[in-house]
């Protein structure tokens, strides 16, 4: 069922308290694989044959003698997405279902890329009776409220390996680097390894799974045989997220 209408009206305050905690955790730009003429300076190295020369140093050429090279690192922007699993067992949970807490991690996304400038899309699989939810990368304030508000009106399902395959699209097929943050508690997961094995080959995926240690006698979920190159991260549901996500991405988790 829909999501309490004063939770909703926190969601559209929390970029607004996130922006000066997670500041710094990415950078707006983002180092990409791709060398050449770009808006960072790298560093000084000697001419290689093939170089272009019209990126030669000429001052310290002439002060070496020998040719000397300047060297920069094009940048791209950022590019998240955020996938949600909708299964019933998601909304489950007293004081803080896993959705909800999933909900303030994307949040805390929106308020971030918000910051840097970055792009943010969703993907939320449906079933027989519910459509998938597919929100294409862009940014700006309007996107991200849409996104959290979106997530907060959406209903329970129960999602395939079809409704996961057409809730992916073609993402990945194309490009390098992009990053998918999965959020399940692993019930709505099966099906889903096949088609995420080469979209990690390109990407970078992301499994935060919520924990709860005063649940541990509850139904356990089986393991979704994701491969190795898809990074979990299992939270406590009961922490605030917002806090360990700060701390995850200026460890570098971006």
């Amino acid at each position: 069922m829909p999501l309490p209408a004063r939770f909703l009206a926190r969601l559209r305050r929390l970029p607004l308290r996130l922006r000066g905690r997670l500041t710094g955790g990415t950078e707006g730009q983002h180092p990409s694989r791709f060398k050449g003429a770009g808006l960072s300076f790298v560093e000084n190295r000697p001419y290689e044959p093939g170089d272009d020369p019209r990126y030669i140093n000429w001052p310290l050429t002439a002060r070496t003698g020998e040719p000397i090279m300047k060297r920069f690192e094009s940048s791209r922007d950022l590019v998240l997405w955020l996938v949600v699993d909708p299964s019933p067992s998601m909304f489950l949970g007293d004081p803080v279902s896993p959705l909800r807490w999933a909900m303030e991690l994307c949040g805390a996304a929106f308020a971030t890329l918000q910051a840097t400038g970055d792009r943010l899309g969703l993907v939320v699989p449906g079933d027989g009776r519910t459509p998938a939810l597919r929100l294409a990368p862009k940014r700006g304030r309007i996107h991200g409220l849409r996104i959290l508000e979106l997530l907060a009106e959406r209903g329970p399902c129960i999602p395939t390996e079809a409704s996961w395959r057409e809730a992916l699209g073609h993402w990945g097929e194309h490009g390098k680097g992009h990053r998918l943050w999965l959020f399940s508690n692993g019930a709505g997961l099966q099906g889903l390894a096949p088609l995420l094995k080469p979209l990690a080959t390109r990407h970078r995926v992301v499994w935060f799974q919520p924990d709860n240690p005063e649940d541990r006698g509850a139904m356990t979920w089986p393991d979704p045989g994701f491969s190795a190159a898809v990074e979990r991260q299992r939270w406590e549901v009961q922490t605030d997220p917002v806090v360990k996500l700060n701390a995850w991405l200026r460890a570098g988790g971006a």
